[in-house]
């Protein structure tokens, strides 16, 4: 499609008109930029929020690499943040309650049957301790099906209620532990020489000895070695095979959250699995929650001392324990996560997972070119300085080429088309409308802010589509913008509108945004007076206007309107703009604005003028006003036009 430049006669920035289309990105990346997501906890268990990029120590590959950005991003439930009704003169993500996304999976392969009631009992407390707004399925791994995020806690219960552990112990004829069982596949003659005393009543070495000696006689010989050791290597597969099964479907539910934007937090409930990294790939599992952006927290189960299906205890029972345990460590430990012992219905691990989800870090450095080449690069993260506990993923993957413009656009295009808002990197937009000299139609005027403008952040990609009534999309734009700033403008018949807005910063945080606006401009006594626009002062003199959100940070902000006089009605003559506290009071700052008027000619001709003036804003103190703008014709008022702003501190 062709680039088609929208002249604002205004002059603020054209936007390029292109179609968002492209494919989805292989990796979490922004442009120059690779991000690693990071947990810093205090001793309580709650995040540690006030951290800059020199409090952390990153390594790649064992070489130093220098923190660039440390971003905090809160995932703390909003609802208490915002007091009073919501502005309508912008449109933000910031107090959308879109939630956390969570995932209660239960390791059937891995809970005996019949087990693990009081800890579903413990799970079903866990989501009830969850926000309100927070987006949760419950799901069993041994038959995955389509996830069904809801907020509805009743149903989430009742479908956790519904699963439970369907492994039966394995039948054997010997009292042998699982590490032990383990050790002798793997051929440890000690660990065998230990079964056989215990089971066999002999040492093995005596057992070779009449072996020999059977053999000899051509009479018979004992087994039990050889069965020892057989049924050690049976125990071992199965061990091996269900962790394949579960981690597998681990993996496919790992994927299946990639197209959800923002993070995700996997909770599994397992007694444990022999995760064996000479056996399975839990590098694979890794790069899919990197690439997906989910932490993988486990609960481990309580697993009875005595089992009334065998009538005996393990030999090895601890290490059977640590064994399950240090297998689910390393699959969390490949996805930001950590494990915690769950016994019986205690809430308390439940209850620091709650804690630690309420806010990490994105940490950002510079990759060199040498690391795009399509294989697995080992990070590791650091505290410059003590108190804390630090988790951050251990790992990531460039492709050998950089992140194409589709790729970036794809990812626009699977916010801009979400049904919910995207949340994690804040977003506020503004719609202007102003009347067309030479037509009925309205020039729509478009500025958006990505991210906190104001304190440095990384620059952004945004996506805008505007739709009619009619769902017809009219208008479409994408910019890279250095400083998270956009404007435009396109010039639509009037009529009521939708305006979708998402936006990648290069730390590869998601934000979109819906705002509804009717593109009319209101006509009192036969002139049409369009909104009262604030935009940044001009760098140099003729250069475009800027239009602002709300936050006026600059120490003048211009205030700008236009006039439309038709009819044979004149043209105000004098435009006046005071400054008023939203929360009531007189004017703390009133200007004239300075006029331009240009006159029409022929049968449709209409009078067209512009107010434009310079508000000295830098003694205001910080908080809420209101810019008021009194049209006025022969001492007559002709239109009152407002524009809240504020003043941040």
């Amino acid at each position: 499609m062709s680039r088609a430049v929208m002249a604002i006669v205004i002059g603020v920035v054209s936007a390029a008109m292109v179609p968002l289309t492209g494919q989805q990105p292989t990796f979490r990346s922004g442009v120059d930029l690779v991000t690693v997501d990071a947990t810093v906890l205090g001793r309580d268990g709650h995040p540690i929020d006030s951290l800059g990029p020199d409090d952390f120590r990153l390594d790649v590959d064992g070489r130093p690499r220098p923190v660039v950005s440390a971003q905090f991003v809160s995932q703390a439930a909003r609802g208490a943040r915002q007091s009073g009704p919501l502005p309508s003169h912008f449109t933000s993500n910031e107090h959308t309650e879109t939630g956390r996304v969570v995932v209660v999976a239960v390791d059937e392969a891995h809970i005996r049957r019949l087990e693990g009631r009081p800890a579903l009992g413990a799970a079903a407390a866990f989501i009830d301790r969850l926000d309100g707004s927070d987006r949760v399925a419950v799901i069993g791994l041994a038959r995955l099906g389509t996830l069904d995020f809801t907020r509805d806690h009743v149903a989430l219960k009742r479908r956790l209620a519904a699963l439970t552990g369907q492994t039966d112990p394995v039948f054997q004829q010997f009292n042998l532990g699982l590490s032990e069982a383990l050790e002798i596949a793997e051929g440890s003659r000690s660990r065998l020489a230990d079964a056989v005393l215990r089971e066999c009543g002999r040492a093995l070495a005596e057992y070779v000895n009449l072996a020999r000696a059977a053999d000899d006689a051509g009479g018979g010989r004992d087994g039990c070695p050889e069965h020892v050791e057989q049924e050690s290597r049976a125990m071992a597969q199965h061990a091996h095979i269900q962790a394949r099964i579960s981690l597998s479907a681990l993996e496919a539910l790992t994927v299946s959250l990639k197209d959800i934007p923002g993070p995700k937090t996997l909770v599994v409930l397992s007694e444990g699995m022999v995760a064996d990294p000479r056996r399975v790939d839990l590098a694979k599992i890794a790069a899919e929650a990197q690439a997906a952006r989910v932490t993988i927290y486990a609960l481990q189960l309580e697993v009875p001392t005595f089992e009334a299906a065998q009538d005996r205890v393990s030999p090895t029972l601890v290490r059977d324990l640590q064994v399950r345990g240090d297998g689910l460590a390393r699959v969390t430990g490949a996805a930001r996560g950590a494990v915690f012992r769950l016994v019986g219905s205690d809430p308390r691990p439940f209850d620091r997972i709650a804690r630690e989800l309420s806010g990490y870090y994105l940490l950002a450095f510079e990759p060199l070119t040498s690391e795009r080449d399509g294989r697995s690069h080992r990070i590791e993260v650091k505290l410059a300085r003590g108190g804390g506990e630090l988790r951050a993923r251990p790992g990531f993957m460039l492709p050998v080429a950089p992140t194409s413009t589709a790729a970036r656009d794809a990812r626009l295009v699977a916010l801009l088309r979400a049904s919910s808002p995207s949340t994690e990197l804040p977003i506020r937009v503004s719609t202007y409308a102003y009347a067309e000299p030479m037509s009925a139609n309205v020039r729509v005027v478009v500025s958006a802010e990505a991210g906190l403008v104001d304190r440095s952040a990384p620059s952004a990609r945004l996506g805008f589509v505007l739709t009619d009534a009619r769902g017809v999309i009219v208008a479409t734009a994408v910019h890279d913008s250095p400083a998270g700033r956009y404007a435009f403008s396109a010039t639509v018949p009037a009529g009521a509108y939708a305006l979708r807005v998402g936006a990648i910063d290069a730390l590869g945080r998601n934000g979109s945004v819906a705002r509804p606006f009717d593109a009319r401009v209101a006509e009192s006594r036969g002139v049409r007076v369009s909104d009262l626009m604030l935009a940044l002062p001009p760098a140099q003199p003729g250069d475009p206007l800027e239009p602002l959100v709300d936050r006026v940070r600059a120490a003048t902000a211009i205030a700008y309107l236009e006039m439309l006089a038709g009819g044979g009605a004149p043209l105000p003559d004098l435009v006046r703009i005071a400054v008023v506290p939203a929360n009531g009071g007189g004017s703390v700052l009133t200007v004239v604005a300075n006029l331009i008027r240009s006159g029409g000619q022929g049968e449709t001709a209409r009078d067209w003028a512009i107010a434009r003036a310079v508000l000295p804003t830098a003694a205001l103190p910080p908080g809420r006003y209101v810019a008021q703008a009194e049209v006025m014709s022969a001492s007559n008022l002709v239109a009152r036009v407002a524009r809240p702003f504020s003043i941040p501190d």
